[in-house]
């Protein structure tokens, strides 16, 4: 599970997947959360650039299952 929080506006995305696309011809690169486009960025080469940049305009959290709770009754 993702949490994404625009740092400017305070918009508040949450979704299960998220996806790093860059185009190698016009080098813009997109993020998508659950198949939605959220992000565009210019002049991105590699993924780690693209995540750097949606990190600065983004807060994002990640939430990890709790497999343990599937044990408790």
């Amino acid at each position: 599970m993702y949490t994404l929080e625009n740092i400017s506006t305070g918009e508040v995305l949450n979704g299960e997947e998220i996806e790093y696309f860059i185009d190698d011809d016009t080098r813009i690169g997109e993020v998508y959360l659950d198949g939605d486009l959220i992000y565009q960025h210019l002049d991105v080469m590699n993924d780690g650039q693209l995540e750097r940049a949606l990190n600065i305009e983004y807060k994002v959290n990640t939430e990890v299952e709790d497999i343990h709770s599937n044990f408790i009754s």
